[in-house]
């Protein structure tokens, strides 16, 4: 699938890692897609095969598609970091009783996003598409703002600018450009609380309404 990021682009956003943070996976999928779909961050699976959402989020988010009629052909999908932040986390093998230490994905802290906010305000601005998907609550606090909780709007459409970053002024700053958002949970919200699956339903069939 293809990507929509320039290669200095791509160099400049790997210079950004820092700390507890590893790889790169540009967002990717159709040039002219019916939308765009806003994710967190790759986790260790996305930085093996080079592709957003896959593994085990990735069969949920494929079973969404499948509601909305359509394929990971017809769409383009991002994340609002591009690269995996992880923490080490002590862990005890159940068999053994042996303690290991292991990288567990965590969310992107504001000054991550901030560091790579270039890449998703890029491929916005140069995708054929206003219609704009959000996945959990990063994607959406990147777009629309720190106050906003996927548990209180989702589902809701907001017509207007979105967020992008302003290097001169150092702030997030209102996009020229008008864009429809419509925010929903994170596929992986599902495993630890079955009962948000109606609801994620209810946003998809409000969102295919949009298509």
């Amino acid at each position: 699938m293809p990507a929509i990021l320039p290669a200095a682009l791509i160099t400049r956003g790997q210079q950004t890692i820092q700390g507890n943070v590893e790889g790169f996976v540009p967002g990717n999928g159709n040039l002219t897609p019916h939308f765009i779909l806003v994710g967190e961050a790759p986790g260790e699976t996305e930085l093996a095969v080079q592709q957003p959402f896959t593994g085990r989020a990735g069969v949920e988010l494929d079973k969404s598609l499948t509601k909305l009629e359509v394929t990971r052909a017809d769409i383009f999908i991002t994340s609002a970091y591009h690269s995996r932040p992880f923490r080490i986390v002590t862990k005890t093998a159940k068999r053994t009783g042996q303690t290991y230490q292991k990288k567990d994905n965590r969310p992107p802290t504001q000054r991550e996003l901030i560091s790579q906010a270039f890449l998703l305000d890029y491929e916005l601005a140069h995708l054929a598409t206003d219609l704009i998907l959000t996945i959990g609550n990063v994607g959406l606090k990147r777009l629309l703002g720190k106050n906003y909780q996927v548990g209180a709007v989702h589902g809701q459409l907001f017509t207007g600018p979105i967020q992008r970053y302003d290097n001169t002024r150092n702030k997030f700053v209102p996009t020229e450009r008008i864009y429809r958002v419509l925010p929903t949970f994170h596929p992986a919200a599902v495993f630890y609380n079955r009962q948000l699956q109606v609801d994620l339903e209810a946003d998809l069939a409000h969102f295919k309404q949009l298509l």
